[in-house]
């Protein structure tokens, strides 16, 4: 028996769409690593140009790093200090009772 037209059209069009919310998902995910590259390099590697920045003022803000490397961070380049912003720390050990960060400005 040979499948209807309408059976074929939905075939592909469920087809199609499995394979656009996959690329999607991959794209998401790849950004999620590449933000979290651009971030440690800013910290641990900036580029000429963003220390230039950084001279004139220029704040960069990190958003979601694990306290290790903002603690890390903080150590290593404490002459760039004032021009770095962390939000959104993500925090391995647990807290004491009553601790909280607050994010806001």
């Amino acid at each position: 028996m040979q499948p209807t037209p309408h059976y074929r059209h939905m075939l592909h069009f469920a087809l199609l769409s499995g394979l656009a919310l996959g690329a999607v998902l991959a794209a998401s995910v790849a950004s999620a690593d590449w933000q979290q590259d651009f971030q440690h390099n800013a910290l641990f590697d900036p580029s000429d140009a963003q220390l230039q920045a950084e001279s004139y003022g220029r704040i960069m803000i990190y958003d979601g790093l694990d306290d290790e490397v903002v603690e890390q961070a903080l150590d290593q380049q404490f002459g760039r200090i004032e021009n770095m912003m962390f939000i959104h720390i993500r925090h391995a050990r647990p807290q004491p009772a009553g601790y909280s960060e607050d994010d806001d400005c």
